[in-house]
């Protein structure tokens, strides 16, 4: 298994022109910061990870009513999903809990729950026996299950720290202590501008390391697609959220 490290000098802060200006100040001044949890010697301020972290939900939430938030978050769970989702491939290559965790979200998303039956399996329980050996894939496995809780309104926040916690200061994404600062500075600068925006970030970062997100997106779209498909009658369908989540899913080449 190998992480090649790509370092993101200057990295620009992406649709700085259509997010407030109070949540770009936020997001300067947390990026102004340097944290022990990332592996940084310099310039520590005595400022926690998690605390920067909590200050950036608050200025997204500041700027957005309750159910805006909701899919804020929504969308930063299925990025940091697929983020996570070749961590799980490379120990467990025919596995199809991520997919079918995917398909999951989108369902629960656009169709109302008294409207299907869900037969999706999205327990990681049949691989038990891999479970408690690798601490990159159990870290990367807690990632989609909390992506689970992220519907749950009064877990939301809770399960996006932890899924946060599991690939900065884990390993769910790539392993060792190199590359934390840009893995970080990707999500604060490409990753939480464009969900607040509802759409995805420029690039990904993956076990492999930096990528532009045209590469990746095209089996996470093909899961919605199923969804549309097995899930008839249209009537049931909330149109209003199947189009933010085509928006959401539809890649700026």
């Amino acid at each position: 298994m190998t992480f090649i490290s790509c370092k993101l000098e200057n990295y620009p802060l992406i649709l700085s022109a259509e997010i407030p200006d109070s949540l770009r100040l936020v997001i300067e001044k947390i990026q102004g910061y340097s944290y022990a949890e990332l592996y940084e010697e310099k310039n520590i301020q005595g400022i926690s990870l998690e605390d920067s972290l909590i200050t950036v939900f608050d200025g997204i939430e500041k700027e957005k009513n309750s159910l805006d938030i909701s899919y804020c978050y929504f969308f930063m769970a299925i990025v940091m999903g697929i983020a996570v989702q070749p961590t799980i491939k490379s120990y467990l290559p025919r596995e199809t809990i991520t997919g079918n965790t995917f398909q999951y979200l989108f369902q629960s998303l656009i169709y109302p729950q008294d409207n299907y039956q869900s037969n999706l399996n999205i327990s990681f329980q049949n691989y038990q026996n891999y479970l408690g050996q690798y601490q990159a894939l159990d870290e990367a496995v807690d990632v989609f299950e909390n992506m689970l809780q992220v519907l749950e309104s009064v877990k939301t926040r809770e399960a996006i720290l932890n899924i946060l916690d599991d690939c900065f200061q884990g390993y769910a994404i790539f392993p060792g202590s190199q590359g934390r600062r840009e893995l970080f500075d990707w999500w604060l600068l490409d990753v939480v501008p464009s969900v607040f925006c509802g759409r995805l970030p420029k690039s990904i970062h993956t076990l492999k390391g930096v990528d532009k997100m045209t590469k990746h997106i095209t089996k996470i779209r093909n899961c919605f697609w199923k969804v549309v498909k097995n899930n008839q009658p249209q009537r049931n369908i909330d149109l209003e959220k199947q189009n933010l989540l085509l928006r959401f899913l539809a890649v700026d080449k």
